[in-house]
């Protein structure tokens, strides 16, 4: 198989890496100094206490690329309508696309059976250019499960987590999920496929919404979060939010609250993504960790006003901190 990262960041450098190890040449699409360092450098990847280096081939631009068999887009929620352009050309009609991005991905929706069937999230894609740029039968969902940071362009900490949960979004996904699954098998990725990915979806953000929020909040790791009672009730009221959006949009989540905060503990003391990006000055998951639920909560009749005070308090957070 053909396969491209499309961006470099974290996630993206540690999964490029893994390919590149494993002999698959892949195609890196990056930017700036991130492109310059990678081509210059390799990318350098620390895991198990050691550096490992690799060199997949790296494009700053896509235009008279050809079409690929499987993308891999690991850009953040918010920066993929500026990555669309970039992931185009890359795409043909036999092409799988994978978002691997957290919180709800614009395409929850689309290709969905039910009430709310191909509706567009307006937290997510206001414009409507992913809807109108990538087709449901191309899309392969993609829950991510790696622990990543990236302390410099081309450089990237992976200490723990090498999950992927994927599967198709439509009942006409052009996407052979298992031939994808086996080639990332054979990266060293661990790889679940999915009977519901929408369900799998959820299942992360349980954690996600509340543990990434309130982190990014008050500067404390998992751990901390979950042993100061007044911040571990906060992503509990997340969680049973959450589950209540979910089950009036159709996915029942059968997990006790307490025992989905606890799973958090295997991180450690681990700064989530959000908080990586507040301490960087990059802009936040906002609208996929919080504003998206509280949407479709809205669209279903589920009242989230924790959901949405987190999302208020982060906002001002990350303006106070650019004001700063």
């Amino acid at each position: 198989m053909r396969i491209a990262v499309v961006g470099a960041g974290a996630i993206g450098g540690a999964i490029a890496h893994a390919l590149a190890v494993a002999g698959m040449n892949p195609l890196l699409v990056a930017r700036g100094d991130t492109a310059k360092a990678v081509a210059r450098d390799g990318l350098r990847v620390v895991r198990d206490g050691k550096t490992e280096l690799s060199r997949p081939a790296v494009l700053e631009t896509t235009q008279g690329a050809a079409p690929c068999d499987v993308v891999i887009g690991t850009a953040k929620a918010h920066d993929w309508a500026a990555m669309a352009g970039a992931i185009r050309p890359l795409v043909g009609p036999r092409t799988a696309v994978l978002p691997a991005i957290n919180g709800i991905p614009w395409w929850f929706f689309r290709g969905m059976g039910g009430a709310h069937r191909d509706t567009r999230l307006g937290s997510l894609d206001p414009s409507g250019e992913l809807t109108a740029t990538f087709a449901p039968e191309n899309i392969v969902g993609c829950v991510v499960y790696m622990a990543a940071s990236r302390p410099a362009p081309g450089v990237v900490e992976w200490p723990t987590g090498r999950r992927l949960v994927i599967g198709g979004i439509s009942p006409d996904c052009v996407g052979d999920i298992a031939a994808i699954a086996r080639l990332l098998r054979s990266a060293g990725l661990e790889i679940d496929e999915a009977t519901d990915i929408r369900r799998e979806v959820w299942m992360k953000l349980l954690g996600n919404a509340g543990f990434n929020s309130v982190s990014a909040l008050t500067r404390a790791t998992v751990v901390e979060i979950l042993d100061d009672p007044d911040l571990r009730a906060i992503c509990a009221d997340t969680i049973r939010e959450l589950k209540a959006v979910a089950s009036a949009s159709g996915t029942d989540l059968d997990i006790n609250v307490e025992a989905r905060l606890e799973a958090a503990r295997r991180l450690g003391h681990f700064k989530t993504s959000t908080l990586q990006d507040f301490e960087a000055g990059r802009p936040l998951e906002i609208a996929a960790l919080l504003d998206a639920p509280a949407e479709i909560g809205a669209m279903t009749g589920v009242s989230t006003p924790v959901l949405a005070t987190l999302a208020r308090l982060l906002r001002r957070a990350a303006a106070s901190r650019k004001g700063a």
